[in-house]
């Protein structure tokens, strides 16, 4: 009678809604690791390295309300970006929370923090990033908040 109720419970455990969420802590894989490695570069201001995470043809877009523009188009430009963002917030470092993975596509929060003026300002911003050939071929960013 036992074995029947045990296994009448597992039963009814692997039919429930729940049966099939997965409670990891952190994401995890090879894209994760790529945009863990690009914050790295990032936080040493090295957008030298930061450009062997991206296709030639990177695309950087801005989400605003209804429209979406297109900031950067080329992993040249893109780096220049970044050269000078460094140049004019040299103690800039930035982190991402709330990673998650969906195939192709990397969503996270990026939290950069810098100094402006003498005080210490930071925001935070969704970014979708995605990947073809485990490099980051498009990146949306949203409005900070």
């Amino acid at each position: 009678m036992k074995r029947m109720l045990l296994l009448a419970a597992l039963g009814l455990a692997a039919c429930a809604p729940d049966a099939e969420r997965h409670e990891d802590d952190e994401a995890a894989g090879p894209n994760v690791a790529t945009v863990k490695a690009l914050m790295t570069a990032f936080n040493a201001h090295d957008a030298e390295k930061m450009r062997e995470y991206w296709h030639d043809d990177v695309t950087w877009i801005e989400i605003v309300g209804e429209q979406a523009s297109v900031v950067t188009d080329s992993a040249d430009a893109l780096h220049s970006e970044l050269v000078a963002y460094f140049e004019s917030y040299p103690e800039v470092s930035s982190s991402l929370e709330d990673i998650a993975v969906n195939g192709d596509y990397l969503t996270a929060v990026e939290r950069p923090v810098w100094k402006q003026d003498g005080e210490r300002k930071s925001q935070a911003s969704i970014v979708v990033y995605e990947f073809s050939d485990g490099k980051i071929k498009r990146f949306w960013y949203y409005p900070p908040q």
